[in-house]
């Protein structure tokens, strides 16, 4: 069987710290800017694809 690509990690335990909350909030900005990219480039290909407008 292969190596799963992702792996179960263990929740934190109590009382630990996150992480940073720039760090956090810049990985949620970058990971919604590029679905917007990516939403855009699909939808711009389909209406290039059928000749709309």
């Amino acid at each position: 069987m292969p190596d799963p690509v992702f792996r179960p990690v263990e929740p934190l335990p109590d009382g630990a710290p996150e992480g940073p909350l720039a760090k956090r909030v810049a990985w949620f900005v970058g990971i919604a800017i590029v679905s917007m990219l990516v939403v855009a480039a699909v939808a711009y290909a389909l209406r290039a694809l059928l000749f709309i407008g």
